[in-house]
């Protein structure tokens, strides 16, 4: 009777690997292919400034965007360099099938996070983002994007409010120095 009950387990341990091994993958959302903007590699300058009352700075920024599991999710990863000094972040941006939305989440070096929501229009898309610093204070912002045609230059705008106060936090200009490679 042990020799059958152990049987029973060691069938079944195994055959549930194999089911899963065997059963088809969900396609990915065609959706995500509009996520294919940012992977490649980035070049961007322009203005910011990191406060309302502080003088405007020029600003270097690059990014290398790439697909990631199983072309489910693409990974940024930014490198920004603006008065003498340079900060670098992580974002996974991602289709959301259920709200039916784009959604993408940060992480900076310094220990900001970040979480925003995308809406795509021809040529255009405006990323709605709130953010909490290392001091666990909040600010929200409003990022505008104007694409090419061909999706290799566009130029963008943030709009940020903190503590109740609203300033254009950065404009730049950018294009794509190496065209997306696939999935």
């Amino acid at each position: 009777m042990r020799r059958i009950i152990l049987l029973v387990l060691l069938v079944g341990v195994c055959w549930t690997p194999l089911q899963w091994a065997q059963s088809p993958r969900a396609v990915p959302a065609a959706e995500l292919r509009k996520l294919d903007l940012w992977v490649g590699d980035w070049t961007l300058v322009g203005t910011a400034k990191d406060t309302a009352t502080e003088s405007e700075y020029k600003v270097d920024w690059q990014m290398q965007g790439r697909w990631i599991l199983g072309g489910r999710f693409v990974e940024v990863r930014s490198t920004w360099k603006g008065k003498g000094k340079e900060s670098t972040w992580l974002e996974i941006l991602s289709y959301d099938p259920v709200r039916r939305i784009h959604t993408y989440s940060g992480f900076a070096s310094d220990g900001t996070t970040w979480v925003a929501t995308v809406k795509f229009t021809e040529g255009t898309f405006v990323e709605t983002e709130t953010d909490t610093g290392p001091d666990g204070k909040t600010a929200t912002s409003r990022n505008m994007w104007n694409v090419s045609p061909d999706g290799m230059s566009i130029s963008g705008k943030e709009e940020r409010e903190q503590d109740g106060v609203r300033w254009t936090a950065f404009t730049v200009k950018g294009t794509k120095t190496k065209p997306p490679s696939g999935k």
